[in-house]
């Protein structure tokens, strides 16, 4: 009886060694094949990256009249009497084109509709010599198309065929100006009035802030641009039509947009610029307007009365574009510190991948920073030395402009079977 507890008692004894023994394999084979915990990512960057080193230039402005110059990039780089409204002379006929444009649009090139002129357009250009304004000779019968005609309103300021433009959009003189000014207010040029098609007419006023935003209008239609960038045209009765933006000849990416005087309005321009042109690289794309200017018939002795804008441009927007650096994108990098943290040892370090730029170069403004933020993602070993664990993003004005992966420095690994054995 005694012998049969005794075996009861060790087969007992056997079976809880034996039931344990199995629930610490399977306890062994759960932690062994557990998933482990996600690792600690620590990361962080200067907030600032200098994109352009140095100090851009001072870009002077006249003694009088107004100056603004800007840029697509950054805005208003400077500007004097910007706000005070003035009489703009022709430089109104680029509103003038502008709504011709939109009312028969064009494809940069495209010739356009035909149109007949008539007896009424020889007696509005007989109407424009006898006010001593800016004209091209038209006959009873003659025949041009619509780029033809704006090229002779934009080229050498014909008042008598914004007259002609005018009637042959609108229907009527009226009807066309009230379309003119509905445009200004569109573009929000507050400080904007058209009392005529061509700027003849001293009631027809804007402001230099006014007219940077009837510019940036101007360029973003491709036939325009085209037309105010032309230096000189062919008419097809011979005759030769010459841009009197005579910066055209003389400024390396000069595009022009539009001369204009009259003695109340004094030397006026509106003005554009482009510095950059390779197929890797964003271009700096300047505009700017000069009203009120004196005569200067060292800078422009055929049309000294508009020496004085012509000067002040010129030296204002060369100004304004040396101020610009073409900063390779993808050699910028961040400052990235870091690392992983796992429990079982001491993790690798992080570093910035190669950069992806939005385009290879571009021109930024000297003393531009970037503003750099970063992110982390979730990462579990093992991990290969190079894997991306985040990443930096550069942002120029809050338009992301460069992108930086954020890597494992070296291999992170799995931790040995023991410390899983005893940290499942």
């Amino acid at each position: 009886m005694h012998m049969s507890r005794r075996r009861l008692v060790v087969v007992i004894c056997l079976a809880l060694v034996v039931a344990a023994l199995a629930t610490a394999g399977v306890v062994a084979g759960q932690r062994l094949t557990a998933p482990l915990p996600s690792a600690t990512v620590t990361v962080s960057v200067d907030p600032v990256l200098l994109a352009a080193p140095g100090q851009p230039p001072v870009i002077p402005v006249p003694a009088s009249g107004s100056l603004v110059v800007a840029t697509d990039a950054d805005g208003v780089l400077a500007a004097s009497q910007a706000d005070v409204v003035r009489p703009i002379g022709s430089v109104a006929k680029t509103m003038t084109a502008l709504v011709v444009l939109q009312q028969h649009p064009l494809a940069a090139g495209e010739g356009g509709p035909v149109l007949t002129l008539t007896a009424a357009d020889v007696r509005l250009y007989q109407q424009a010599v006898a006010e001593q304004g800016s004209t091209i000779p038209v006959k009873d019968g003659e025949q041009l198309n619509e780029r033809q005609l704006l090229l002779a309103l934009m080229l050498p300021s014909a008042n008598n065929i914004a007259e002609t433009l005018a009637r042959w959009v609108a229907g009527s003189r009226d009807a066309f100006i009230a379309l003119l000014n509905q445009q200004a207010a569109a573009l929000q040029m507050s400080r904007t009035h058209f009392a005529d098609p061509s700027g003849y007419s001293p009631a027809t006023v804007s402001s230099a802030g006014d007219l940077v935003l009837l510019a940036g209008a101007a360029l973003a239609v491709p036939a325009l641009m085209e037309v105010v960038s032309t230096r000189t045209a062919t008419l097809p009765d011979g005759l030769v039509l010459r841009n009197l933006d005579a910066l055209l000849a003389t400024e390396p990416g000069w595009i022009g947009v539009k001369t204009g005087w009259t003695p109340q309005a004094g030397g006026c321009l509106l003005f554009a610029a482009r510095q950059g042109a390779a197929p890797a690289s964003v271009p700096v794309t300047l505009v700017g307007a000069v009203l009120g200017q004196p005569p200067e018939s060292a800078v422009s002795p055929n049309h000294p009365e508009l020496g004085g804008a012509f000067h002040a441009a010129r030296a204002a927007a060369s100004a304004a574009l040396a101020g610009y650096a073409e900063v390779p994108l993808p050699s910028l990098h961040p400052r990235i510190t870091g690392s992983v943290s796992v429990p079982w040892a001491t993790g690798p370090r992080l570093a910035a991948g190669s950069a992806a730029a939005v385009n290879a170069l571009m021109f930024i403004r000297e003393g531009t920073t970037l503003r750099v933020s970063v992110s982390a993602d979730r990462l579990t070993a093992p991990a290969p030395s190079g894997a991306v664990v985040g990443s930096a993003v550069a942002s120029l004005k809050d338009r992301p402009v460069l992108r930086w992966p954020v890597v494992l420095d070296s291999q992170l690994a799995t931790p040995p079977w023991w410390w899983r054995l005893l940290n499942g």
